[in-house]
């Protein structure tokens, strides 16, 4: 099977896919607008999207969209793929519903379904139109997948929820040797209480309201630290913003910014070394970042919304916060730190449902049962 993807080359989560196909033995292309970075991938072609201006990002896609357009549909057309795969419905998935090729995959990631078409009415045309044009959509999880039939008005047989899941061959306890490397670059030690917020260094992720927290923290116990990842992030603003608020409230002593980004088997030693997980976005899927360090044992400390409630259950297996709300996140981290139990008795749980829901191994090859059966239908002329 040939299969074409469009998405974020920089991506961890589109590195995972075009990676296992291609080591299931399909032919895999990437179209993408950025490169893999560090991480080579054998057996993909990788075709990189020129630009007409690339160093002006946060309007960049608006400047190249009709190049994108235009490179986009030619190399579709060269490709000849069986199936063409979009990632992230509101940039790549738009493009890729714009070439008319069919079968259309669309997956939907979350905030470009939650969030983006709240903001523009253009944006929520982009999104419309990708949805309507793609002849399967897949989501993260099963409130996504609700989601999609009642905001978007999508028939019940095109959205399957097909969670990405977590590899438990790299997410699972011990990386000892990595660990105390970590505990040596990070300067922490076994004293340290370690707080992990998991997600990039981007508004969306209310970072600033972890940060606040810690003054409230520490006021109880200064043994405790920080660790924050700028991930792919490209939000130089906000990135200011949290710098000046983490010199501000005077905690620099007690928090780490990790600025490059990890990969897979850094990320599973990360949730080793980390006691607790912050997560409070916006608005999310069922993200593998939270699901990662339930694998690992790190307890979850989420903010409130209804898609986590799909696994976790405050109090049972994570604490819920009002994510706006520092001094309530400071009282649940106070909480992890005089109840050291919760760490093992929550794993025992979240291991469990790791294992048997998010597995990536059975998830990806439903994912294949997907694409076979698109092209099943397509040789009965189903497709339009």
């Amino acid at each position: 099977m040939k299969i074409c993807y469009i998405a974020n080359g920089m991506s961890i989560h589109t590195q995972r896919w075009v990676k296992y196909f291609a080591e299931k033995g399909h032919e895999v292309h990437l179209i993408s607008p950025r490169p893999f970075g560090d991480n080579n991938i054998e057996d993909v072609k990788l075709h990189v999207l020129k630009k007409v201006c690339p160093q002006i990002r946060i309007i960049s896609y608006v400047i190249n969209l009709p190049l994108y357009v235009i490179q986009v549909r030619r190399l579709v057309k060269r490709v000849k793929p069986d199936i063409l795969h979009a990632h992230y419905v509101t940039n790549c998935g738009f493009l890729g519903a714009l070439t008319g090729f069919h079968p259309f995959v669309l997956s939907a990631w979350g905030s470009d379904v939650l969030a983006a078409p709240k903001k523009s009415r253009i944006i929520k045309l982009m999104v419309k139109f990708a949805l309507k044009k793609a002849n399967s959509v897949s989501t993260t999880s099963q409130y996504l997948e609700a989601y999609l039939h009642k905001e978007f008005n999508l028939p019940q047989h095109k959205v399957s929820a097909i969670p990405w899941g977590v590899d438990l061959r790299i997410f699972h306890k011990g990386y000892e040797i990595e660990v105390k490397e970590l505990r040596v670059n990070l300067g922490v030690d076994d004293s340290n209480f370690i707080i992990l917020s998991p997600r990039h260094l981007k508004d969306h992720y209310r970072i600033e309201y972890i940060v606040q927290a810690m003054p409230y923290i520490l006021a109880r116990y200064r043994n405790v630290i920080l660790i924050l990842l700028k991930g792919a992030a490209e939000e130089k603003k906000y990135e200011s913003q949290i710098d000046n608020l983490v010199k501000e409230l005077g905690v620099a002593k007690n928090v780490r910014l990790i600025h490059k980004e990890l990969k897979l088997k850094e990320m599973a030693a990360l949730y080793n070394l980390s006691d607790a997980l912050i997560s409070i976005p916006k608005s999310d899927q069922f993200s593998s970042s939270i699901q990662e360090g339930m694998a690992c044992g790190t307890i979850p400390i989420v903010g409130d919304l209804e898609v986590y409630h799909q696994y976790l259950t405050d109090g049972e297996n994570a604490l819920f916060v009002n994510a706006e709300d520092p001094e309530e996140i400071a009282e649940k981290v106070v909480y992890c730190i005089e109840h050291p139990e919760f760490k093992e008795r929550f794993y025992a749980i979240n291991r469990k449902i790791i294992e048997e829901k998010e597995d990536w191994d059975k998830n990806a090859q439903k994912m294949e049962e997907l694409y076979m059966s698109l092209l099943a239908e397509k040789a009965k002329g189903g497709l339009a």
